[in-house]
């Protein structure tokens, strides 16, 4: 009884934190150092080239953008010249020129293609907006949102799997699974090229946008930009205590767009304050293989992160 409320009090103050407490905001977004990725209709675009930002401009592997959008591709023997044509629009860039042609009208490009790594690049927006789409660039996550930013919901990208497959990792605290008696529905794993999805409750909702490792004064932490109500995290690893992490209020920002960034601490002597885990401090990013999402879904998910 003594383990059901201590789990439940940590899910309250996990609550606390969460729910209803201010934030510093941001007038303009804050900027982080994280590979930029480019998605379509709120799924990320698969590149085996990262893409990169020139001048303000984001390049693209051209493949990779012509593929997500549909288009079909012309390119002349010399892989020097690139028509892009889709319904009624044909887009014709050439490597290491400015100028470009847009159904035969010239164009001109504020930063030329370039070959890196065996792959032609080519400015995202520039092709996206030519060829019909609209594009919008989020400066927290640094994405490049192209077509509709419809995000799919955990049940339609992640993995439905079974509670008993990870029961082991909550030993005797499997009552964060279901601290108040919900009927939990299913596990649902997702992985970071998953991002982002959206977590549906009854009555709220949440996006998950971005996860990553930051730091914060110094000391190890989590970032996560999301949207809706406050969230909190904990830890699965190989042994059986999951380590829970607050939504600090403190460390707390909202952008101006009304998405916030928490920031949760890799290390916290409540470890050992809580669960008697006296190696709370010696703890590490590769300790960790999923991360818990605290929201008010009946579903849990869960983030693969090793």
């Amino acid at each position: 009884m003594f383990k059901r409320l201590l789990i439940i009090g940590v899910v309250g103050v996990l609550s606390f934190f969460s729910i209803g407490a201010a934030a510093a905001n941001q007038t303009t977004p804050r900027q982080f150092n994280l590979p930029i990725k480019v998605l379509y209709n709120a799924r990320q675009i698969a590149t085996d080239v990262q893409p990169e930002a020139k001048n303000g401009v984001v390049f693209v592997p051209f493949r990779a953008v012509a593929n997500a959008l549909g288009a079909k591709l012309d390119v002349t023997p010399d892989w020097k010249t690139i028509t892009f044509v889709r319904d009624e629009r044909k887009v014709t860039i050439t490597l290491g020129s400015k100028t470009a042609y847009v159904n035969g009208q010239k164009k001109e490009l504020l930063v030329a293609p370039y070959a890196t790594k065996g792959r032609t690049m080519v400015p995202t927006r520039f092709v996206s907006e030519q060829l019909g789409e609209t594009v919008e660039w989020d400066s927290v996550s640094r994405y490049v949102w192209i077509g509709n930013k419809d995000v799919p919901k955990q049940e339609e990208v992640g993995e439905k799997r079974s509670f008993d497959e990870f029961l082991p990792m909550y030993g005797d605290q499997v009552d964060i699974i279901n601290p108040y008696d919900f009927a939990n529905d299913a596990v649902y794993m997702f992985t970071q090229q998953q991002l982002p999805i959206r977590i549906v409750s009854g009555h709220s909702e949440n996006i998950i946008y971005r996860i990553w490792e930051d730091e914060h004064n110094g000391k190890p932490v989590f970032k996560v930009h999301y949207r809706g109500p406050h969230i909190g995290i904990y830890f699965l690893t190989d042994s059986n205590h999951p380590r829970y992490r607050h939504n600090v209020q403190v460390w707390r920002v909202k952008n101006p767009d009304g998405s916030f960034i928490g920031t949760f601490s890799l290390r916290d002597n409540w470890d050992e304050i809580g669960f008697g885990l006296k190696d709370w401090d010696k703890f590490d990013y590769s300790d960790i293989r999923y991360i818990g999402l605290v929201t008010d879904s009946f579903n849990m998910p869960l983030l693969k992160y090793s």
